[in-house]
């Protein structure tokens, strides 16, 4: 087994059956397991739950998160299993990845799924996205500015407007609407343009779809996650310092992501052409913040 440090991040050519009994103990896992539905990869090959779920609730603290990609059987069972080991079920994520997999596919599959779990007491963070990041649908853009335009037609609260955008000082009355499917809206909750406009300056908060394009062109894994993906998936579920647990890192985008926001990474690789791809996109990853340090 070949291990490598590369900045904060410390990464193993070996199986994760061979490597996870050796770790002491990390923050978080964000992980990409093996689906087993891609027949023609050697990379899709059975592995040991049992042992990896065991290690998880070992290795995480009580406020630690579980982030795993999957599909089909196998992700509802992976599931399942950290029900029954007492982890919390905190949020499902779909990646719509705007791509089909395959165009032999009957029906054209263009997401992914993530689910979140913590061992007992986590909470998913506030992350915000720049506006023209998360608002990728002309429809809901096209409501945000006939939203803008009705305020720009009433004199009075258009002072206002321009006064809580120079200041952040909010004049205008509050929003006080209906229900809401989980809970009562409170009285005090921002005027509709009011939020429209902090979204446009200071972003929106993250959902549960995230919409950001495949690697179709350059990617050197079949299954290869695009880096913006894991940045905003660690942004929910972890700080800057942690230590996150990567046991089927692939290419190593997890890798970058982690180095690129901030956190230490853990990976493991099996394949040794992958494993050595991804030490050279994690090295790079840790010159470019060196770089932009000074």
């Amino acid at each position: 087994m070949k291990k490598r440090v590369i900045g904060n991040a410390t990464v193993y050519c070996g199986m994760m059956e061979e490597t996870i009994g050796g770790i002491e103990g990390v923050d978080h896992i964000l992980t990409d397991p093996p689906y087993l539905y891609i027949k023609t990869h050697d990379f899709d090959r059975a592995w040991d739950e049992r042992l990896f779920f065991e290690n998880a609730k070992r290795l995480l603290p009580d406020d630690g998160f579980i982030a795993l990609f999957g599909r089909g059987t196998s992700f509802y069972r992976w599931n399942t299993r950290l029900a029954e080991l007492g982890f919390v079920f905190k949020e499902e994520i779909v990646w719509n990845k705007k791509r089909h997999s395959s165009p032999l596919h009957t029906i054209s599959r263009i997401h992914e799924t993530i689910s979140l779990h913590t061992k007992k007491s986590g909470k998913i963070r506030l992350n915000k996205i720049p506006y023209e990041e998360q608002r990728q649908d002309f429809d809901i853009v096209m409501n945000d500015i006939k939203r803008i335009r009705s305020a720009l037609q009433n004199e009075k609260k258009m002072a206002d407007y321009i006064e809580f955008i120079q200041t952040g000082k909010n004049k205008l009355k509050p929003f006080s609407g209906g229900m809401c499917i989980t809970h009562s809206l409170k009285k005090n909750a921002t005027a509709p343009f009011t939020s429209t406009i902090q979204g446009v300056l200071n972003g929106i908060r993250e959902q549960t779809i995230l919409t950001i394009t495949s690697i179709h062109y350059g990617n050197v894994h079949p299954t290869e996650k695009p880096v913006r993906l894991a940045e905003r998936i660690l942004a929910l579920i972890s700080d800057p310092g942690d230590a996150i647990l990567d046991p089927f890192m692939g290419s190593g985008s997890f890798g970058v992501a982690c180095i690129r926001t901030g956190r230490k990474y853990i990976g493991v690789e099996m394949n040794p052409e992958y494993f050595e791809i991804a030490c050279m996109r994690i090295e790079k990853a840790v010159s470019e913040t060196l770089l932009w340090q000074t």
